[in-house]
């Protein structure tokens, strides 16, 4: 853990619910959160974040380090707050709406309306496909490592459209490392939620990963839930039967969802087809 004090802090750029954030004038690639007062937060659950960032190497870190804004380091104010060091998120990630800078967030890739809103479009299937293989390379790699996310919704993961698609995860401070204390208390957001009783952990990241492929891919916005007898896609977007199957499986209520990991060679074949029917 690092005192403010030996940070040479910037202009606030963002002050959102539970924080504000800063950047550093001395490293244009990392930004500081500090938590307001009156936020509970545990520093042990930061530690506990931190520290896991420390143990990974090789391919996972790299993963963790290109598609995430991972707390990095622990820093203390002296007015007892919180707070921690992240990566800043490109400006590829950001688009000017009557000049403010707004996160390209997923709600832009999702709703038609809300794309047109702010000049953008949503995303089409490839880079639907390119998104969610991206996210699912980074929940393999949390699962594989003792780590759930949560909290998965159109707010928090950042996306690029075009040719080469990219992702950067946000507000994973609310994230659980197992076998330590969360730094935050785990949120849900409506539409974005388990409708299934018991879902939690990775299974919870699990079913999110389907459900994203359903609104990314099909500009879903509707509910699913106990109600839901089935959900009506445009027949204009097929996919593979494995990717339906996996779609299926995740989305149900089940005893075992497919992994991340079950979703990579699906969706990278998926993607392989898209780009020979672009091609024809």
């Amino acid at each position: 853990m690092i005192n403010a004090a030996d940070l040479a802090l910037g202009p606030m750029i963002s002050d959102g619910g539970q924080g504000m954030v800063f950047e550093l004038t001395d490293d244009d690639t990392r930004v500081l959160k500090q938590y307001k007062a009156g936020v509970t937060v545990d520093p042990d659950g930061l530690v506990a974040l931190a520290d896991w960032r420390a143990g990974l190497a090789g391919k996972d870190l790299a993963v963790i380090d290109q598609h995430t804004a991972w707390p990095e380091q622990v820093v203390a104010f002296d007015d007892g707050t919180h707070g921690f060091l992240m990566r800043k998120a490109p400006a590829s990630f950001w688009h000017v709406v009557e000049g403010a800078r707004v996160p390209r967030d997923l709600t832009y890739a999702v709703s038609q309306d809300a794309a047109r809103f702010v000049g953008l479009r949503p995303a089409s299937p490839g880079e639907a496909v390119a998104v969610v293989f991206q996210l699912a390379t980074v929940f393999d790699v949390f699962h594989r490592n003792g780590v759930a996310y949560g909290d998965l919704s159109s707010r928090n993961l950042l996306w690029t459209g075009g040719s080469r698609p990219s992702t950067l995860l946000i507000d994973c401070d609310a994230a659980g490392v197992e076998g330590a204390p969360r730094a935050l208390q785990e949120a849900q957001t409506p539409l974005w939620d388990c409708a299934w009783d018991g879902v939690e952990g990775r299974e919870r990241d699990e079913y999110k990963l389907a459900l994203l492929f359903l609104r990314l891919y099909w500009h879903f916005e509707g509910i699913i839930g106990d109600s839901t007898p089935q959900v009506q896609v445009p027949a204009s977007r097929p996919v593979s039967r494995e990717v339906a199957d996996l779609l299926g499986a995740g989305l149900r209520r089940v005893s075992l969802r497919p992994s991340a990991a079950d979703w990579l060679p699906s969706l990278r074949e998926l993607e392989r087809g898209l780009r020979r029917t672009r091609a024809a």
